[in-house]
């Protein structure tokens, strides 16, 4: 059956008629918008207490959902061409437990994007004009500028954020030149004055080394506090024919899920704006079975095009010879189950990222999501470990890659981080304009706790934008061994060097 989602709602808040919409939709259902520009607003959103991993969820467990499919199966949801417009910080949709689900013809637009943008329009002397895009709306108190989106109904901020002077992921546009920068247009300020609905006149002690048309992007990245699309513990979800202008607090991130499909997805910003995402693209944590990208454009993200990774767990404690309890690490890891029943695990020594012999199943877990440990009993007797010093993977969350026939443009960081020990191909390829690798295989049990080693990896026909643009960079707490990754064939690739 069609359900049409304009019997439901008017375009112009569409909130609580799609959340009525879902709720009605059974197994094989279509949910279908006629064209046109559809606005989600905080106000009647979903609120959920959720983790999202790689986001400073544990600071801001509380989130907000524009569009929330929860156990659903046999489900399309189809835009016909429409714009979804969103209106404060929150998720633009999310898939939680669902199974078979299509998400197709659509566009995802944020009415006021979370990374705040400055372009140079005017120096004389130690006194810049900038313009600021028409969508964000800010003030000046004294020499501090706060952005910010207010709600149409109560008229309250849903958001409030005061550039700091000193970030240290701001990013630098001009044209297809993008890096991160210490540089910031707030800086060293005698005064500032707004002088229309979109300028600001900036007055320095020392004026920032910036050029007419040089666009400075700044985000309040010390608390990831959301992202902009989130999948958990899903299956067979396909992806097709979607454009993102914008992510709010880190991008599209998918964890502990399984087949995973994306096809035909433009990161592109909306006019009048630089920036595609807070930070990330598409980001996947502990996934099964397959991630598919094909015929994808990402363009000028915060921070990475693609990341795939799954967790290292650190043994906090043994309790016997079969049970242990695991930790997640860094900060803005954790939050959900990553083992289950019949899992296999593998250990690895901390100081140099050895192997250790044997494949471990996993008999039981039980979560301590507060804690962010979890205690894993096994069907077979541990090694001898000493706590911190080993971690654990679960390898049966580790995909099958294919990434293939998109290009990666004006990316302040990495085009493509992959960690897997599944087969996985990254071929026919285009990177241009990347400030750091165009492919970064790390596994790291010292800082970000991703994992784990490449062990079947092929890189081909891909056209590079660099003299090494691939980097195999293992991290741990002493020198790695040589076969933390094997058999990656890298071979008929070209590399188009562009001179500054």
């Amino acid at each position: 059956m069609i359900i049409n989602i304009n019997k439901y709602c008017t375009p112009q808040n569409a909130s609580i008629g799609v959340k009525q919409a879902i709720a009605d939709a059974d197994s094989g259902d279509i949910i279908s918008f006629d064209k046109n520009e559809y606005h989600f607003y905080k106000d009647y959103s979903e609120h959920k207490v959720y983790h999202m991993t790689n986001t400073d969820s544990f600071k801001t467990p509380d989130k907000y959902f524009a569009i929330l499919i929860e156990d659903k199966e046999n489900i399309t949801i189809d835009g016909n061409g429409s714009v979804f417009v969103i209106h404060g910080d929150m998720c633009a949709l999310s898939l939680i437990r669902c199974k078979n689900i299509i998400l197709k013809n659509f566009t995802i637009r944020y009415n006021a994007p979370t990374n705040f943008e400055m372009t140079v329009k005017e120096k004389r002397g130690n006194a810049f004009i900038y313009s600021l895009p028409d969508g964000n709306n800010f003030e000046v108190r004294g020499r501090d500028i706060y952005f910010f989106e207010r709600s149409p109904f109560t008229k309250k901020k849903y958001y409030e954020f005061r550039n700091k002077p000193k970030s240290y992921c701001n990013v630098l546009h001009n044209g297809d030149d993008v890096h991160r920068t210490q540089v910031s247009p707030v800086r060293a300020v005698l005064s500032m004055k707004r002088i229309s609905n979109t300028e600001v006149r900036v007055k320095y002690l020392i004026p920032p080394a910036l050029n007419v048309g040089d666009t400075i992007t700044m985000s309040n990245n010390c608390c990831r506090a959301n992202c902009g699309l989130f999948f958990w513990e899903c299956s067979n979800i396909v992806s097709e024919n979607i454009t993102v202008n914008y992510m709010h607090g880190f991008g599209w991130l998918s964890q502990m899920c399984e087949n995973l499909t994306f096809d035909k997805i433009s990161f592109t910003p909306a006019d009048g704006y630089k920036v595609s995402s807070f930070a990330d693209c598409i980001h996947v944590c502990g996934c099964k079975g397959y991630v598919k990208i094909n015929d994808c454009f990402f363009r000028d993200p915060h921070d990475d095009g693609i990341n795939i990774h799954g967790a290292f767990l650190r043994l906090k404690r043994m309790i016997n010879e079969k049970t242990a309890v695991f930790e997640f690490v860094h900060k803005q890891q954790g939050g959900y189950k990553a083992f289950f029943k019949g899992d296999k695990v593998k250990f690895y020594d901390r100081r140099n990222l050895e192997e250790l012999k044997g494949i471990y199943t996993v008999a039981d877990s039980i979560d301590n999501i507060d804690e962010k440990t979890v205690e894993l009993t096994f069907e077979e007797k541990l090694p001898n470990m000493t706590p911190k010093m080993f971690v654990s993977e679960n390898v049966t969350y580790n995909p099958e890659v294919t990434i293939s026939n998109c290009t990666f443009r004006a990316i302040p960081t990495r085009g493509i981080l992959c960690t897997t020990d599944k087969l996985s191909e990254i071929f026919s390829n285009r990177f241009i304009s990347l400030k750091m690798p165009d492919i970064y295989i790390s596994c790291d049990c010292r800082d970000w706790y991703e994992s784990g080693p490449c062990k079947n990896m092929k890189i081909y026909n891909n056209t590079f934008s660099q003299k090494n643009p691939v980097v195999l960079d293992p991290l741990c707490m002493l020198k790695p061994v040589d076969n933390v990754h094997e058999n990656i064939k890298i071979y008929d690739n070209k590399t188009e060097v562009i001179d500054e």
